[in-house]
């Protein structure tokens, strides 16, 4: 009798209404569980990754740029990219530098009467992106104007270098006013 009951009221309108509501209400929340929320994530995370390859497009953009100048730089300066060879080199090549400056000296009337080369590391096989140096101290004769047309030599071969130390006195043995200088000049040449 109790089915009976049961099927009577599952008969009334009503009841046959709410029934087919909530069956509704699990239905979709079975789906909304199991099929919809797993799409959404999935959507949420794509476009996460969206965001973080398009940040790592537009970094791959910049290098690709900075290539591309670094590339047209290099073949519109190629021709002269030795000078930057010459004027660091990866050796001390310290025979160029002394021929350099004795060069120097007799283009420019100026007798050397000594040169030194300071302590060089000629084993040196370990690679640095800093500049190391040679050392080199002089000693010559000349007149002002030879001498200041050897340090304008000096400092204007390729090879870059500085002057550290510069002394100027008058020889006293020759002493006369048109008389030659003593030049005592200290030169730091660079390499890497």
């Amino acid at each position: 009798m109790n089915k009976s009951i049961i099927k009577r009221k599952l008969l009334v309108k009503k009841a046959a209404d709410y029934s087919y509501t909530i069956l509704f209400f699990i239905s979709f929340a079975f789906f909304t569980f199991f099929v919809i929320r797993p799409q959404i994530l999935t959507i949420l995370s794509l476009q996460e990754q969206v965001g973080r390859l398009h940040i790592l497009d537009t970094g791959y953009e910049n290098v690709i740029k900075k290539i591309v100048d670094i590339q047209s730089f290099l073949q519109d300066n190629g021709q002269d990219l030795y000078l930057l060879d010459e004027a660091l080199p990866t050796l001390p090549q310290i025979n160029k530098l002394v021929v350099d400056t004795q060069s120097s000296a007799s283009d420019s009337s100026m007798i050397l009467t000594s040169m030194a080369i300071n302590k060089v590391n000629l084993r040196d096989i370990e690679k640095k992106t800093s500049r190391k140096n040679i050392s080199i101290t002089l000693e010559g004769n000349g007149g002002f104007i030879s001498s200041k047309d050897f340090i304008t030599r000096v400092i204007n071969n390729r090879r870059l270098k500085m002057i550290q130390q510069l002394g100027f006195n008058q020889d006293e043995k020759k002493g006369s006013a048109s008389g030659s200088l003593k030049l005592q000049l200290e030169i730091e040449g660079y390499y890497l």
